[in-house]
């Protein structure tokens, strides 16, 4: 007997040398396909933890996953190769992209810790999994991560397992608690700076400012600071140097993490306002045209378009400023007539789907996207993992998504109620504009208060307007580079 990559594999004579291993290759891949055709299981249950073995170490998954539950339905817990099988299950089901079943079979071996050995590869896995995957956060983090008494793990392990207890207990506001199991936590370990970046965090709602901020600059000197503590550093540091009106100082800070602007488009919107903020109304405009790229339709943002009409207004121009604001109806208009129609939030299709695209709820609606997608990867399988497994699968999906389904509504419903209010806040500002706007075209083209504009275009003379026509090449990889040369209209 032979362990590779932690799994028991009954080796032929031989199979030690280079030739038997390839020889070992080739016999199983042979069976083991021969294997999946018919899906026939030997009556011994050694036998059939050995095809299970042998189909995984072949590289197919589906005969392995068949195989090991089979297995596991002729034993019991008290089996010592019981949470084997398991984790036969688990990491077979991880290779065909079936992650909460992975995860649910992880979890079993962990939260059981009926084989000492395997609750470290039961953790790793889902860590791998809380990586790579949207996952189930309240079986996961709340039900096990956080609550579960587990010690005695390889470092790397216990700093994540630490790190989501510390973290569970300050969100409970047991801040001493926290810190204790932070403490543990090795400073080699990535999670040692996610801990003190929590840390940090906790100073904020506590109002101690200069300290948080100390924290945060002390975290962005480290060498090995991972990419998204710095992104959270840098980001905080910016929109506190914001709130202070320190503009100058939040662009500094917003300037470091632009490269991520692509995928965040809530970074362009602060970033527009930090902009409009200096007194530099081109650019402003050029983050906002950024976010009508398709890429970006998922911002739910009505403060997006009082911005822009606001950036117009600075530079006179009038007729575009009224254009903009009245956009916000335009884009949001069946979700305004809701309320003003006195609908029911919950009963609000148009407030609905436009919460649905919202930040608050996405883990929970990529969970449950991506249990609906694994749950149509199931029935592909269904020839390849037989009859038995497949109804098993079936029945764990739809139980999850029926509940993933419910906490999303829950949610959701949370998420309708604050995008009421900031919709009907975005409506008032438009108002407030519109008539702004009204009178300042009888006062002359007067510059409204604020800071100094700055960045002055020069514009051809031309007798004829030109137009050019884009054919898929308009947005391009630097969105965040986007500047408006609109002229500025206003005498000063």
């Amino acid at each position: 007997m032979q362990l590779v990559n932690g799994v028991e594999a009954h080796l032929p004579l031989g199979a030690s040398s280079a030739l038997g291993r390839m020889a070992l290759i080739v016999m199983l891949t042979a069976s083991t396909a021969s294997a999946c055709a018919s899906l026939k299981f030997p009556q011994e249950q050694d036998k059939v933890y050995s095809m299970a073995v042998e189909a995984s170490l072949a590289g197919n998954a589906s005969l392995a996953n068949a195989a090991a539950y089979q297995y596991v339905l002729g034993s019991t817990t008290e089996d010592p190769r019981y949470d084997r099988a398991l984790r036969l299950i688990a990491r077979s089901s991880e290779e065909l992209e079936l992650s909460y079943a992975a995860s649910i079979y992880y979890l079993e071996i962990a939260q059981a810790r009926r084989d000492v050995e395997l609750v470290g590869d039961a953790i790793r896995g889902l860590e791998q999994i809380l990586r790579k995957y949207p996952y189930d956060e309240p079986t996961i983090e709340t039900g096990f991560l956080a609550t579960e008494e587990i010690t005695g793990l390889p470092f790397e392990e216990q700093a994540f397992v630490d790190y989501y207890q510390g973290l569970d207990s300050i969100q409970q506001n047991f801040d001493d608690w926290g810190a204790q199991r932070f403490a543990q936590i090795p400073q080699s370990s990535p999670y040692y700076a996610r801990a003190q970046y929590v840390l940090a965090v906790r100073l904020l709602a506590r109002s101690e400012v200069d300290a948080a901020k100390a924290a945060f600059e002390q975290l962005l000197a480290r060498e090995d600071l991972p990419e998204d503590v710095g992104i959270d550093c840098n980001r905080t540091l910016a929109r506190l140097a914001y709130s202070e009106r320190d503009f100058e100082l939040a662009l500094k800070y917003y300037d470091k993490i632009r490269a991520t602007a692509p995928n965040d488009p809530q970074l362009l919107l602060e970033m527009a306002w930090t902009h409009y903020q200096l007194g530099q109304s081109h650019r402003a405009l050029g983050l906002l045209v950024a976010l009508d790229a398709p890429a970006f339709a998922e911002l739910i943002a009505p403060e997006r378009f009082l911005l822009e009409a606001l950036a117009l207004r600075r530079l006179c121009q009038f007729e575009p400023a009224r254009r903009a604001a009245v956009r916000l109806r335009e884009r949001l208009g069946a979700a305004l007539t809701d309320l003003h129609d006195g609908v029911p939030l919950q009963q609000s299709e148009a407030l609905r789907a436009a919460a649905g695209l919202r930040t608050t709820g996405r883990p929970v609606a990529e969970f449950h996207a991506r249990l609906k997608v694994e749950r149509a990867m199931l029935d592909e399988l269904e020839d390849s993992i037989g009859p038995a497994l497949h109804k098993h699968l079936v029945a764990l999906y739809d139980r999850a998504l029926v509940e993933a389904q419910r906490r999303e509504n829950e949610l959701l419903g949370a998420e309708m109620e604050a995008l009421a209010e900031e919709l009907l806040a975005a409506e008032e500002g438009v108002r407030l504009i519109l008539h702004e706007l009204g009178v300042a075209l009888l006062r002359g083209r007067g510059r409204p208060e604020g800071p100094p504009e700055q960045g002055t275009f020069a514009f051809l003379n031309l007798t004829e307007p030109v137009f050019y026509l884009f054919e898929g090449e308009f947005w391009t990889d630097e969105l965040d580079d986007l500047v408006v040369t609109i002229e500025d209209r206003c005498i000063d």
